[in-house]
């Protein structure tokens, strides 16, 4: 730079003969913004992660496998430890349709608070919301913006259905998308098991993550079997219920492959997906999770997959209303974190 634009400079920035502001004063300017960015940079680095706040992983699902495995921004917290390199890790897809946004944000905050409580499950456990192709423009919009916070959305290329085929695909694009291994992980699989699970079903996912420790992790099929009453369902042969099923990673593989499972899909999902194991002579390690997976009971009388609430619960089905999550979540003491404010004035939650 020249002597005479340094000059035109200095006048530019109102520094001439007479102006108010001083050389010192631009010295006082820099030196308070020079221990600015030390504090915010190198005092407290953690505190002001102003990027990560703000995305959740922008990638759009079913194009991209790092869209479809990245972290569900929901269950991230800063203090999370890491979970043993040889802890089970499950992938859960909660199958829903788009339009069904304040369900999303109930299972969104109801999981993320029990990663809070155990940050171990965050390492462990990834949560994805499971739709086909969006063909509305207001919920492509929505959709999007959903996609872009929290990045935990897979759109499967399919017309939206619950019994024909979506299951299926489901499976076979988890399976392309992580067809590779773990890196450092000596070529273990991305994820041990799958999940498929419902809507309407809570699940407690520390219970879920230890049972699972205890299961095989190959040709494994986890949840509760039925029948559990040949009177109400025989002749059906032995499936698991569809309000939460997992399939060890070899049997997802071999679904998203198999000409069984390409060919006959059209059915109820739950019962064709134990129709194909059972047809291929595969899962010979079957987990039946009685009673400690089972449907909401109110005023319907006790059966073998339906009853009241228990200690020990891994999940419960049929919470169609807020007023069934509310009585759950009141029972699983979901909101025995709630702080003390002068900001909200609650009443206590009703026992069940």
């Amino acid at each position: 730079m020249t002597m005479s634009s340094s000059q035109s400079l200095y006048k530019q920035m109102g520094l001439g003969a007479g102006s108010p502001v001083a050389p010192c004063h631009l010295l006082l300017v820099f030196l308070g913004a020079g221990f600015l960015a030390f504090t915010v940079f190198v005092v407290h680095p953690n505190e002001f992660r102003i990027q990560s706040f703000f995305s959740g992983g922008c990638s759009r699902p079913g194009t991209d496998t790092a869209a479809v495995a990245a972290p569900h921004a929901a269950t991230t917290v800063a203090t999370q430890a890491p979970a043993p390199e040889d802890d089970v890790r499950l992938l859960i897809g909660i199958q829903t349709i788009p339009s069904k946004y304040e369900r999303r944000h109930l299972l969104r905050t109801v999981y993320s608070l029990q990663v809070q409580e155990q940050p171990s499950l965050a390492g462990s456990v990834d949560v994805r919301f499971v739709f086909c192709n969006v063909t509305s423009p207001v919920d492509a919009v929505l959709v999007a913006l959903e996609i872009m916070r929290y990045g935990d959305i897979i759109v499967l290329d399919c017309a939206e259905n619950m019994d024909n085929g979506k299951t299926y695909t489901f499976f076979s694009t988890v399976a392309r998308a992580f067809n590779g291994t773990s890196a450092g992980a000596g070529g273990r699989p991305r994820y041990d098991y799958v999940m498929k699970a419902d809507d309407d079903t809570y699940l407690r996912l520390p219970a879920l993550v230890a049972s699972l420790r205890g299961a095989a992790r190959e040709d494994a099929y986890y949840g509760l079997q039925m029948p559990c009453d040949r009177e109400n369902f025989y002749p059906f042969p032995p499936f698991m219920s569809g309000m939460g099923y997992a399939l060890s990673w070899d049997l997802v593989r071999w679904v998203a492959a198999a000409e069984v499972s390409r060919r006959d899909r059209d059915g109820p999902e739950d019962m064709w997906t134990g129709r194909w194991l059972n047809l291929a002579g595969k899962a010979k390690n079957r987990y039946d999770n009685a009673p400690r997976m089972y449907n909401y009971k109110g005023a319907s009388p006790d059966s073998c997959f339906r009853h009241g609430f228990v200690p020990d619960t891994i999940a419960v089905h049929m919470l169609k209303d807020d007023a069934r999550w509310a009585e759950t979540l009141t029972y699983f003491n979901a909101t025995v974190g709630l702080p003390r404010s002068g900001l909200y004035h609650l009443p206590p939650p009703a026992r069940p």
